[in-house]
């Protein structure tokens, strides 16, 4: 079956996402497949991981969170997701785990693949496996039948390990009570606030504790390197009207994707939206078009190095952009990955590789640099003034409850501690913990505090800055829980904590595993995370 497959794997492509198959592998596992066009990066027993297979596995990453996210996903959420360190576990987790599976002969078979490429629905129509389907699908992400069964295969391998490390996975009914506990229980604290607004006033700086803050904290007010580049773009747009569509594909991309031509409870008729059809698929078709032209242009750029002769034989405008800071990119390249470490590491004249964008493929050139600079203090010193005021009314605030809460910790009254630095106490009332504190607002360290206070250690360790206030909390009481209501809840708790405990349980197999192998020498990483 797998061979007809391959044998018939020859028609065009239409957009159909490959869904949980792919996704849920890469995301937690990563794909390994391709050449070794570049150096690597990673070994286990002597099975490499090269630079391609990161890019790929990063670029997966970054496509599959922007269909997600949209325009919502900001370059501060792509730091907070840290996705090139999981790109690196995901394709190293992935090799443990099959070179661990091959110690303890865990295997999968081609029959058991095929069975389970024949039962997936996406490939289906009416509830049966449509070859036309499969082959359109996997064409339409770029991927060989043969790649695609290797990633199913090592996919299943992956379970297989999974349950057998879960099987062993057992919780408590203490476990389950205190999950519940923890999530249902409410609690009542005592707090009070320091306002750096306090101090702010009565701070007088001179022009030599400006001179001095400044030099302390260049950083702050240091100018970034500042760069203008010269690019060629090759838009979606430009291609599109030259992709062309069968009626078969039109009809195919309407049934798979029925659900969005709804009004209200209806589907609309496909003559109704066949306009819309013909120009997403233009514009997909136009994107793949505009890659292959950009991947053509910088390899001849780069071995002939025509930048502006091959723009002018082509027709190509080449774009120019005013100088920018590196921390506030042109628009047109605020959604591609890494632009900025890109182009900062060109020499001047240098060209990037065919970089994605949300409209199209760039080839960039920088065209002059402008380095970092701190300015002098009569330029800025408004702002340098400010800022002293700030931090040092912060130091000043955080210092003073710093203090307070020492003293609270030692036995003095909460009221009356209060009262004589003309401070008030106030009371949440019973709230559960893990969001935001009524009448205070939301911090990850406070609400960690919430769960270290009880009746036996009223005070946490430290005050914390809440909202741009110091705050010391104090435990006052405790609600109770619903006894029925936990009955009730029991298994839906017990299964919760099960599945917590069985990812938890895997993880900490596969770190171990990775540790041992480290320490064995069987594993070695030969590039730093940062230098990829």
């Amino acid at each position: 079956m797998l061979n007809l497959m391959r044998r018939h794997a020859r028609n065009w492509l239409m957009q159909i996402i490959l869904g949980i198959i792919v996704v849920v592998f890469v995301f937690y596992f990563g794909s390994i497949g391709g050449k070794q066009r570049a150096e690597r990066i990673a070994m286990i027993d002597g099975k490499t991981i090269v630079y391609a297979d990161f890019q790929r596995e990063y670029q997966s990453m970054l496509d599959m969170y922007r269909q997600r996210f949209g325009r919502e996903l900001t370059e501060e959420m792509l730091k907070t997701l840290n996705l090139k360190q999981k790109t690196l576990d995901n394709l190293v987790n992935q090799l443990v785990v099959m070179k661990k599976a091959e110690e303890i002969e865990i295997r999968v078979t081609d029959e058991e693949v095929k069975k389970a490429i024949l039962s997936y629905p996406g490939f289906q129509q009416n509830g049966v496996f449509n070859e036309r389907i499969y082959t359109q699908t996997l064409r339409t992400n770029k991927m060989s039948p043969e790649e695609f069964e290797d990633i199913q295969k090592k996919m299943m391998i992956s379970v297989k390990v999974e349950e057998l490390i879960q099987d062993g996975v057992k919780v408590s009914d203490q476990e389950i009570y205190d999950l519940y506990r923890m999530q249902k229980e409410k609690i009542n604290i005592d707090f009070i606030q320091v306002s750096p607004n306090d101090f702010i006033a009565g701070l007088k700086p001179t022009r030599a504790d400006l001179e001095v803050f400044l030099k302390a904290h260049e950083g702050q007010f240091r100018v970034p390197e500042q760069l203008q580049v010269r690019y060629l773009a090759f838009l979606a747009q430009d291609y599109a009207a030259t992709v062309k569509i069968s009626d078969e594909e039109i009809v195919d991309y309407y049934e798979r994707n029925k659900s969005r031509w709804k009004k209200g409870d209806k589907v609309q008729p496909l003559a109704g939206v066949r306009n819309s059809i013909i120009a997403e698929m233009r514009q997909i078709g136009g994107m793949y078009a505009a890659s292959d032209e950009a991947k053509k242009a910088h390899d001849t750029i780069y071995q002939e190095e025509n930048f502006d002769a091959y723009a002018a034989q082509k027709k190509l405008k080449i774009h120019t952009t005013g100088l920018f800071r590196i921390s506030d990119v042109p628009p047109e390249f605020k959604p591609i990955a890494d632009f900025v470490k890109i182009v900062s590491r060109l020499e001047k004249k240098e060209i990037s590789r065919a970089l994605q964008g949300e409209k199209g493929y760039y080839i960039v050139q920088v065209a002059s640099r402008k380095a970092p600079y701190v300015p002098a203090l009569q330029e800025i010193e408004a702002g340098v003034e400010k800022q002293y005021r700030e931090t040092e009314a912060k130091r000043l605030a955080k210092k003073a409850a710093d203090d307070l809460l020492v003293r609270l910790k030692k036995g003095d009254g909460l009221a009356g501690a209060a009262k004589e630095k003309g401070l008030k106490v106030s009371e949440t009332g019973l709230f559960q913990p893990g969001g935001a504190v009524p009448k205070l607002g939301a911090a990850p360290e406070l609400t960690e505090a919430l769960f270290q206070i009880s009746e036996k250690k009223p005070y946490p360790e430290q005050t914390y800055l809440v909202d741009g206030n110091y705050v010391i909390l104090r435990f006052k009481g405790r609600g109770s829980v619903d006894d029925a209501e936990f009955a009730s809840q029991k298994n839906a708790f017990a299964n919760q904590l099960a599945q917590t405990k069985k990812k938890e349980a895997v993880m900490a197999w596969i770190e171990g595993s990775k540790a041992a192998m480290i320490k064995e020498g069987r594993l070695e990483f030969t590039r730093d995370l940062k230098d990829l």
